[in-house]
């Protein structure tokens, strides 16, 4: 089938043909790999046009069902180590017998290895989000929570921490991009860190693509980072 022939559709009903990337991320500490970030490439649309697409059919719960499972099983067959990190969308739930499907698939071997990392998390969804919860823990799967983009405004981020009570915050990319060279972002970027390490919180830096940038948050000694300096995403 040509490109121009696949359907959002007809990625839905074969959702075996849509691929992985696995970008790498490491520990500050010891540049040891931490685990990996699933990054959905639904080949020909970009991740965001699919999303779209399938927000307005209102079925964005396929892509968290279809991601959980497919990425899961892509992650496994690759060998990778550490943990997985997948997105997740706040406001919808996967069904009961998809967790089982994907507790089944990854088992023993991958119960505790999940970071669910929320996106657009400003968004707060009680019900979808307890329901979430309440699948996996049926499963006797226990998934680290990351908040992704963090830093949108001190106001909701408070919000935000305290609704999702995260594990990890990856610190925004905007944060993050020529850092060394901008003393306001360094301000920014202080203050955020202070306040995580108040909770108790892993902190990620994500979107580091020089040398400059990494040595910047490798002296404020954060935990984790992410980046194309380190290491570009490598397909399933």
């Amino acid at each position: 089938m040509k490109d121009n022939e696949i359907t959002v559709e007809y990625l839905l009903d074969n959702p075996h043909l849509i691929n992985y990337a696995y970008q790498p991320i490491f520990r500050v500490k010891d540049n040891s790999i931490y685990g990996y970030e699933a990054l959905m490439r639904p080949e020909p649309y970009t991740p965001i046009e699919f999303i779209k697409a399938v927000s307005k059919m209102d079925k964005l719960y396929l892509i968290e069902e279809i991601t959980n499972y497919y990425a899961t099983k892509k992650f496994m067959e690759l060998d990778l180590e550490g943990r997985i990190f997948l997105n997740s969308f706040p406001s919808v739930c996967m069904r009961i017998e998809q967790t089982k499907k994907v507790a089944a698939l990854g088992g023993e071997r991958m119960k505790d290895r999940l970071v669910y990392e929320i996106l657009e998390y400003t968004k707060f969804e009680r019900y979808a989000w307890e329901m979430k919860k309440v699948a996996f823990s049926m499963e006797g799967a226990h998934p680290m929570i990351a908040l992704d983009d963090y830093g949108t405004g001190s106001n909701i981020d408070r919000e935000c921490l305290d609704f999702y009570k995260p594990d990890m915050v990856k610190i925004d990319r905007k944060f993050v991009n020529n850092v060394d060279e901008d003393p306001q972002k360094q301000i920014i970027v202080k203050d955020i860190i202070s306040k995580l390490r108040e909770r108790d919180i892993i902190i990620l830096a994500e979107g580091i693509e020089t040398k400059e940038e990494y040595e910047f948050f490798k002296e404020m000694q954060i935990d984790l980072v992410q980046g194309f300096y380190l290491g570009r995403p490598m397909y399933a």
